[in-house]
């Protein structure tokens, strides 16, 4: 081969290779970032006909936050980004349904159905962590008297009622929120109590037992401002005894931030008694720790010695009529063990 024939051939590979490396770095811009993952299907949500898509990735989590409401503005559901959501058989959901039940079942012998009564589907249909579910109701159609506070969401298993764990009663919406792992019932609506004559009750012995008369107290607050128990008599309590050293306490304070902020609006008090710091040291712990629960102060432990506090954190859960429903020794595990006893003092 001469050299001219060489030089041609030499010349024509290394334009193929050039070319070739062009168009491999053309491709490269199609690539996922590290790191992203593109969704696998669409999780379609209807609420009465109004149909609205979220991609879900092949974890079978949400990869957008759902907020969605019905046409007539009765119904309206969100989750959050990164709900994992997950059909009867553990599959990724597909569909979330909702429609107005065409046979509702009759509302159960203590309360009054006040809404629509809808079917949620698929049944069995799971959501970690849990969704929002709001339904709306006319205020007009309630008895004159009746606090909008009593209202509450319930589930139709096919058999009876059952109340869901309360969660959120807005009277300027007039709508009623409620939290749902699962569709694990037939049918779903708003219910008022029936309105009954006040039962007659033998005056509560004065304890710290569950149906005594909670012992009245008064303790200063951060700002050095006094507060008494009987200030809040008519209103659900919450009253937890802590210290600062305390790592149980410190543990559950969180959880009893958060039902603070949920459930303070709608007549829930929470009073935090600190039985070891200064009002400065509790407030730089408050600030290290980003809370802004109610604090009094209870340094020479008279308080705590009247409720008997040996243990701490006790938490002891009193009804608007002053009287002790629930009381609980140690740290609660979460903010649906607190919610649990707060049904046992809220209507």
């Amino acid at each position: 081969m001469n050299k001219l024939l060489k030089s041609t051939l030499v010349i024509i590979c290394a334009l193929v290779l050039t070319s070739g490396l062009a168009i491999a770095g053309c491709s490269s811009g199609s690539t996922l970032n590290p790191g992203e993952e593109l969704p696998t299907h669409q999780l379609e949500i209807n609420l009465l006909g109004e149909k609205n898509e979220f991609p879900v990735d092949s974890q079978r989590t949400l990869k957008s936050d759902v907020k969605v409401s019905s046409p007539d503005g009765k119904i309206a559901l969100s989750m959050d980004k990164g709900t994992t959501v997950l059909g009867k058989d553990g599959k990724v959901l597909q569909l979330i349904q909702v429609t107005t039940s065409p046979g509702p079942p009759p509302a159960p012998g203590n309360a009054y159905v006040v809404s629509s009564v809808y079917n949620l589907e698929p049944q069995g249909a799971t959501f970690s962590p849990r969704l929002l579910f709001t339904l709306s109701y006319d205020p007009s159609t309630l008895p004159e008297g009746l606090k909008e506070n009593a209202l509450y969401i319930a589930c139709h298993d096919g058999t009876k009622w059952y109340k869901l764990p309360y969660k959120k009663v807005d009277t300027k919406l007039h709508s009623v929120s409620a939290q749902l792992h699962d569709f694990n019932f037939t049918s779903v609506a708003i219910l008022r109590p029936k309105e009954s004559s006040p039962p007659t009750h033998p005056t509560p012995t004065p304890g710290i037992k569950v149906g005594n008369l909670a012992p009245d107290f008064q303790l200063h607050n951060l700002e050095g401002k006094p507060v008494s128990l009987s200030d809040f008599r008519g209103k659900s309590v919450i009253l937890n005894f802590w210290a600062t050293w305390c790592g149980p306490c410190v543990f559950e304070m969180p959880y009893l931030q958060q039902v603070y902020e949920e459930y303070s609006a709608n007549g829930l008090v929470l009073l935090a008694v600190n039985i070891d710091a200064s009002s400065s040291k509790v407030t730089k712990f408050l600030q290290g720790h980003n809370l802004s629960l109610p604090v009094l102060l209870d340094t020479k432990q008279n308080v705590a010695r009247r409720y008997n506090t040996r243990y701490i954190p006790t938490t002891f859960f009193i009804d608007k009529d002053g009287i002790i429903q629930v009381v609980k020794v140690g740290a609660f595990p979460n903010k649906e063990a607190i919610e649990g006893d707060i049904d046992k003092i809220m209507p």
